[in-house]
C-alpha cells in the first residue's frame, strides 16, 4: 500500500515539461500534439502520445478546455438507444474518431439539448428529430453539425442522409413490375423525416401506375408495433398482397404475426423493409429489404469531421450506399 502511494503522487506531479523531455520536443510541440493540433506530424504526435502514456501523463481537461476553447469531444444524439442500425453508425464513428483522439458522447432526450446549449462539444452529430431546430442553429453558430435525419441550411450545418425516395422509388417499380396490385405501406413515426420520404416516394410511384395505396398502417419503427399491425391485417380478412415497411423491425413483427396466424409469406402476402439490418437474416422466410451500409456511412461521418475540425483538406460528404435485396419474403 505505500508504496501504491508513492508511486501515485510521483505521477501527480508528472508535467507536459516531462513529456516534452522524453518525447525530445519542445514544450510547445507537446502541446500541440496532445490537442491533436494539425500543424503536427503523426509521428511526432506519436512519440508525444507515448511519451505521455510511458510517464503516466493525463493533461486536465478543464484546463485544456479553457486554453484550446476545445473539448476534444465529438457528440452523437440520437432518438434512442433501442434499434440496431444506431449500433453500426455508432461503431464506425467512434472507431475513425479514436485514431485521431477524439472522445465520442452518446446522448439522447433532454440531455442532448443541455450538452449542446452549454457547448460541451466540439461538433454534433444528430440522428434525433426531437431536437429543435432552434438549438441545433444555435450551436452551429460556433460548431459544426452533421445532420443524418433532416435539412437545415446553415454555414455549419451538413446534411448526410440516406437518399430515401430513389431507392425506394426503384423498389416499387420492381414490385409493381411483378404484377403486385395490392399494395399496402406500413410507416414509421409519422414525423420521421426519413419516413416522410419513404412514403412520399411509395405514393409517387403508385400515382405513376395510376394506382392508390391498398392500406396505410402507422407504426413506429418496432418490432411489436410490426407485430401488432401483422394481428390487425391477419383478423381483418381483406389482405394486401404486398406491404412495404419503412423500416426492417417494423417488417419482422409483422412476419412474426403472419407466421402465428397461418398466413403464407411471400403466397399470401409478401414483404419488404428498408436497413438491411442483420436480423432480417434469421426470421422465417428471409425479409427483401433496402440494404444501407451504415457502418461505413458512420466512418465517413467521422472522416468529415476530422477534416473540418483539424483543416487538413476539404471536407468532403459521401453519401451511404444503398441497394436492394432480394430474398425469400417476396416472390
Amino acid at each position: 500500500m505505500e508504496r501504491e502511494k508513492k508511486v501515485k503522487k510521483r505521477d501527480s506531479r508528472v508535467t507536459i515539461r516531462d513529456v516534452a523531455k522524453r518525447a525530445s520536443v519542445s514544450i510547445s510541440t507537446a502541446s500541440y500534439a496532445l490537442n491533436n493540433n494539425p500543424n503536427v506530424s503523426k509521428e511526432t504526435r506519436k512519440r508525444v502520445l507515448d511519451a505521455a502514456r510511458e510517464l503516466n501523463y493525463y493533461p486536465n481537461a478543464s484546463a485544456r478546455n479553457l486554453k484550446t476553447n476545445k473539448t476534444g469531444n465529438i457528440g452523437f444524439f440520437i432518438y434512442g438507444f433501442d434499434g440496431p442500425i444506431f449500433g453500426d453508425i455508432l461503431e464506425g464513428v467512434n472507431l475513425e474518431l479514436q485514431k485521431a483522439n477524439y472522445n465520442i458522447v452518446v446522448s439522447s432526450g433532454i440531455s442532448s439539448a443541455v450538452l449542446l446549449r452549454e457547448q460541451q462539444v466540439d461538433a454534433a452529430i444528430i440522428f434525433d428529430s426531437n431536437l429543435e431546430d432552434e438549438t441545433i442553429y444555435n450551436f452551429a453558430k460556433r460548431n459544426v453539425v452533421v445532420l443524418l435525419d433532416r435539412t437545415l441550411k446553415d454555414k455549419n450545418i451538413y446534411d448526410f442522409q440516406v437518399e430515401n425516395k430513389e431507392i425506394v422509388c426503384v423498389l416499387l417499380e420492381e414490385i409493381i413490375a411483378k404484377g403486385y396490385k395490392k399494395i399496402a405501406y406500413l410507416s414509421g413515426p409519422i414525423e420521421s423525416p426519413s419516413n416522410q420520404e419513404r412514403f412520399a416516394c411509395f405514393e409517387e410511384t403508385l400515382k405513376r401506375h395510376k394506382m392508390e395505396t391498398f392500406k396505410f398502417y402507422e407504426g413506429d419503427f418496432t418490432i411489436n408495433t410490426g407485430y401488432k399491425v401483422g394481428v390487425k391485417i391477419a383478423k381483418s380478412g381483406d389482405w394486401p398482397d404486398f406491404v412495404f415497411c419503412a423500416n426492417d423491425e417494423s417488417a419482422i413483427g409483422l412476419i412474426n404475426a403472419f407466421n402465428e396466424f397461418g398466413i403464407d409469406v411471400p403466397n399470401d402476402i409478401s414483404v419488404a423493409g428498408f436497413d438491411g439490418i442483420l436480423l432480417g437474416e434469421y426470421i422465417k422466410p428471409r425479409l427483401t429489404t433496402i440494404q444501407i451500409d451504415y457502418k461505413t456511412w458512420g466512418y465517413n461521418i467521422a472522416q468529415f469531421i476530422i477534416s473540418y475540425l483539424q483543416k487538413q483538406k476539404e471536407a468532403i460528404i459521401n453519401k451511404p450506399t444503398a441497394k436492394i435485396i432480394y430474398k425469400e419474403s417476396t416472390k
